[in-house]
């Protein structure tokens, strides 16, 4: 080998094996009658040696010729010798990393199975008129708001938050605020430019009626007390198609890893020694 350093072999098989991922995606199992090489009893499939070729010849300017199809195929087995050898030192047991790279490339070729499944047009207008309240955008409320400078003492935070409570109105209540509270429902965002992101938030938590505990704010504190809420309608299909697609497939995918989980755990022997408790 020209280059014996340990470094650059291992950047040389790692290299190479990023460019093959990003190239032609998860990798694909196979049994090999006639293999290109065989390591330690494992095959390396004459298919797998083509498709490295070819990603390769798609990520370099010079073309690929018989000496450097040589040279693919020895970094092809260089790598399964480090895989095997990772095996053997327990890195899949005991070494975090390793553990959650093989678990992702699993699970990958998991939701490859799925990956020639494309839904039709008719079947992605289904899961939206189904799933419609998912896309539609976040329900707005209407809020009294209350301010009080200060810091403001206890006793008057106190009645003021019950006089509140009882339905009061907010402007008779409480100091000069600098902005003008709108009576129409608004979204969250809205509210958090006109009273701050944490009343705001504080408020997507009540249900109408109730009123917020104070909240401080620049020179004093707010009480917050939400009227009631309005469902934002749903917007147009065409308006989120592309989100309609890329929510129908990140459930697809879970659904495919998750059913390839339940199969494994069919066929496993699993002892459970420790309970879950109750929720």
């Amino acid at each position: 080998m020209k280059r014996p350093d340990i470094y650059y072999l291992a950047a040389g098989v790692i290299g190479l094996a990023a460019a093959l991922f990003g190239a032609v995606g998860a990798p694909h199992v196979e049994i090999a009658d006639n293999p290109a090489a065989v390591v330690n009893g494992v095959p390396i499939p004459r298919e797998a040696l083509a498709r490295a070729i070819l990603a390769l010849q798609a990520d370099t300017r010079n073309a690929v010729n018989a000496d450097r199809e040589g040279d693919v195929l020895e970094r092809l087995i260089e790598e399964e010798l480090l895989v095997q050898h990772g095996v053997d030192l327990g890195l899949a047991e005991t070494d975090f990393a390793a553990r959650r790279a093989l678990v992702q490339s699993v699970l990958a070729l998991a939701v490859a199975e799925r990956a020639g499944a494309e839904p039709s047009e008719a079947e992605l207008q289904r899961f939206y008129r189904e799933n419609a309240g998912f896309f539609a955008p976040a329900p707005r409320f209407s809020a009294s708001v209350v301010y009080l400078a200060g810091p403001p003492p206890a006793a008057r935070v106190q009645a003021v938050r019950a006089q509140l409570q009882n339905s009061a109105n907010a402007e008779a209540l409480g100091d000069p605020m600098a902005v003008q509270i709108p009576r129409a429902p608004m979204p969250e965002n809205e509210w958090r430019r006109l009273i701050g992101v944490n009343a705001a938030r504080a408020a997507t938590h009540l249900a109408p009626g109730q009123v917020s505990a104070p909240i401080a704010t620049s020179g004093g504190v707010l009480l917050v007390r939400v009227n009631g809420f309005a469902a934002a309608p749903a917007p147009a299909y065409e308006a989120v198609a592309q989100q309609v697609r890329a929510e129908y497939d990140r459930r697809a995918n879970e659904a495919a890893a998750r059913a390839y989980l339940e199969r494994l755990k069919r066929r496993a022997r699993i002892e459970r020694h420790v309970q879950a408790s109750a929720p």
